[in-house]
């Protein structure tokens, strides 16, 4: 008797099926394994050959099983003689897409053996690592199925890809010198080398303070000394990011402890096989200023053999930057900014931007969600449920996609007001779809009226006879933590920069009632007190509008006159007349204008710097002792800056520990009041605040840490709104 069995999960491109084979073979069984596009299939003349998934010590490292469905067969099968690994077909339903994996020490050790024949060869992997969605372009997982493709195997490779005992049978990536992808280093277009040299020519320009593009995994990154003050000026230059901080890699950890500290779970997340950039607190603040004028840096390790060779050959610190405009996506093709270019020859299907996490209080939070984890599933506890997309937001914009228990949330797009971008957007949703097979009947995106998301869902929801369903910004920043949590009542606390509110409003500091019991939906219970959002997005960049808005309401004429000068009687008859103003309940704002008020930032050139800067200088200060002031469940910030002003010449890092002291306290108080027993969840941009976040993780209060806080967790929290408002729907 033969037994068909369905195996789902990250069981292709994981070395699965080479183990499938030599277990089978192992007990001299009869059959095949194949990859099918809903997982892997085996025929086995085995009853109990499912047991052998159970032992997880035995399975190849990165495989985990989430389903296995079992059937007997007639006896048509018997014409198997023997075990085999068969082509692979396509069919209906739907696997994981592996995220891309860091190049694993085994592979390390081939590039540094000189007896090996991939003795600094520069596209080493194996079965247990390498690209894997960045090169995908159809499923099942296989070389015909990628951008490997183009690369014929040359005997010695074909050879290992055969060979059952071997570590790279049937590795989808495998090449080497003779015939895998070949790296070029250019110089204004003009090509200078290749191979090693190559890499030994990048070194050597790096070294002589020049800027490289370097093709990654998922696109180029900009890169220089990252010592070289001068060169890092440059790079910026080239991309427009002044002040914003860059990432920096570096060979290794020990090099890193002695610039900066490093938690155990800081230490786990670097050394994991995934190698996201992780925000370290600095030693010495002065260390890579450059770099990151903040307290903190992020930092990764290499995840290529390419970066380990080139790094082994600098022995410095590198700047690691996407190589991009701001609000653009990451360049995958040739390179536009350097004129020193590193880069192979094979395509990237996806791009896809390094992985952020930042370590607040021992919880890990994503600033970023891309390579090494998107487009891997999150697995949710709800009940039968449509097919649903979900759209997301404007900024920091990802995709997110719930297809029978499992939620796929897209890598990093950005910023959809840019036209690239929007694109990148578009095909990111056909991705998810066409991968996943899904057929969304609801499609989700953010509530506001003019985003370009909003008009594309509509006309997407028309295309596939699905309900649009709007989401209120803030709404599905909470619902994504309650969703990670698997709550369907809750109460949560909202802090960003800012999103449109149902009122028409400018909201950012909110308190949400979630009781499925009793409302079953989300009811706005508390918020920031309402402030003068002067000249509209003009405050965003200049915080010092959005300060005067706010001391207006207490100094004098002649005392606004004398901080603002000459723009203190325009304001003040902007304001008068409601000219170009608008009301906001934004804590991004309120932080903004206390960064500016104390002298920390005066003008933002990259998103949050005030809010960041203002962060950065806390430090370890103590806040003074000032207790929030709530009238109705609104937390009134005018009081606040009325002592801030009233004790102006006080300790000014004591006075920003109030500021984060005072927003935090008030708006849990008010959550506390409104919950009751319910739990409290905490998500928005503001979330990634250490002191603010602080101050709520050890009040218990829930926050993200499988999305990241900010936007980029907004379509999975659309999603949590839909799978737990199913009257709305």
């Amino acid at each position: 008797m033969f037994y068909r069995l369905i195996v789902s999960g990250a069981v292709q491109g994981v070395g699965f099926r080479p183990f499938v084979f030599r277990e089978a073979k192992k007990r001299g069984l009869k059959g095949y394994v194949k990859n099918t596009s809903a997982g892997v299939e085996i025929l086995v003349d085995y009853s109990s050959f499912e047991d052998i998934f159970h032992d997880k010590t035995i399975l190849p490292p990165l495989c985990r099983i989430e389903n296995i469905v079992v059937e007997k067969v007639d006896g048509s099968a018997s014409f198997f003689n023997d075990f085999e690994i068969l082509p692979s077909k396509k069919s209906s339903g739907a696997t994981q897409i592996l995220p891309d994996i860091s190049v694993c020490d085994d592979c390390i050790s081939d590039i540094s053996d000189s007896k090996n024949r991939r003795k600094n060869y520069y596209y080493t992997t194996c079965t247990n690592c390498g690209p894997r969605f960045s090169i995908i372009e159809n499923l099942p997982y296989d070389r015909s199925t990628t951008t490997m493709k183009e690369f014929v195997m040359c005997d010695s490779c074909k050879k290992e890809y055969q060979e059952h005992s071997n570590r790279r049978y049937h590795a989808q990536t495998i090449g080497c010198p003779d015939c895998g992808p070949e790296l070029i280093f250019s110089v204004r277009g003009v090509k200078k080398s290749s191979g090693f040299d190559a890499i030994k020519e990048a070194a050597n320009a790096i070294k002589k303070g020049k800027i490289i593009a370097i093709k990654g995994v998922g696109g180029y990154n900009l890169s220089c000394d990252a010592k070289n003050d001068k060169a890092v000026s440059s790079l910026r230059g080239m991309i427009k990011r002044p002040k914003k901080p860059l990432a920096v890699m570096i060979g290794n950890v020990l090099d890193i402890e002695k610039f900066a500290l490093v938690s155990d779970g800081e230490l786990s997340a670097l050394t994991s096989y995934r190698k996201p950039i992780v925000v370290l607190e600095k030693k010495r603040k002065d260390s890579f200023y450059s770099v990151s004028p903040l307290d903190s840096i992020g930092v990764l390790l290499p995840y290529t053999a390419l970066h380990h060779i080139l790094l082994d050959l600098i022995k410095t610190p590198i700047v690691m930057t996407s190589c991009n405009l701001p609000g653009e996506p990451m360049d995958k093709e040739m390179q536009e900014f350097a004129e020193h270019d590193l880069s192979y020859n094979r395509k990237i299907s996806n791009r896809v931007d390094d992985s952020v996490l930042k370590f607040v209080n021992g919880n890990s939070l994503f600033l970023r969600r891309s390579r090494g984890f998107a487009p891997e599933p999150i697995g949710v506890d709800i009940g039968d449920a449509p097919d649903m997309i979900a759209l997301g937001s404007q900024e920091s914009n990802t995709v997110s996609l719930y297809t029978k228990g499992k939620v796929y949330v897209s890598q990093h797009i950005g910023n959809t007001s840019n036209p690239k971008t929007f694109d990148f957007f578009k095909k990111c949703a056909n991705f998810l779809m066409r991968m996943t097979g899904a057929n969304p009947k609801i499609v989700l995106c953010d509530y506001h009226p003019d985003f370009y998301i909003t008009h594309y869902a509509k006309e997407l929801a028309s295309s596939m006879g699905a309900k649009l369903v709007l989401v209120q910004h803030h709404t599905a920043h909470a619902y994504s933590v309650a969703l990670e949590n698997g709550l369907s009542s809750f109460v949560g606390i909202v802090c960003d920069g800012s999103g449109y509110g149902a009122d028409g409003n400018i909201w950012g500091g909110e308190v949400f009632l979630a009781d499925s019991k009793k409302t079953g939906q989300n009811v706005r219970v508390g918020h920031l007190e309402e402030q003068v959002l002067l000249g509209g997005d003009s405050s965003v960049i200049e915080p010092e509008r959005m300060l005067f808005g706010i001391l207006s309401k207490f100094l004098s004429e002649n005392e606004l006159k004398i901080m603002f000068g000459q723009n203190a009687e325009v304001w003040q008859k902007q304001i008068d007349m409601g000219f170009n103003v608008s009301k906001t309940t934004s804590c991004g704002r309120i932080l903004d204008a206390a960064s500016y008020f104390l002298g920390v930032c005066k003008k933002r050139t990259y998103e949050g710097e005030p809010a960041i800067a203002l962060e950065s200088f806390v430090s370890d200060a103590v806040p003074y002792d000032f207790k929030p002031v709530i009238e109705n469940n609104v937390l009134q910030t005018t009081p606040l800056f009325k002592y801030l002003w009233e004790n102006k010449n006080k300790d000014k890092k004591q006075l920003a520990a109030t500021v984060h002291e005072y927003v935090a306290r008030g708006l849990f108080e008010i959550a506390k009041k409104v919950a009751g027993d319910l739990p409290i969840v905490f998500s928005g941009g503001v979330a990634y605040n250490r002191h603010i976040t602080k101050f709520m993780a050890d009040r218990c209060v829930l926050i993200n840490s499988k999305v990241p806080s900010g936007d980029g967790g907004i379509s999975f929290g659309q999603i949590g709104y839909a799978l737990n408002n199913t009257c709305d729907l």
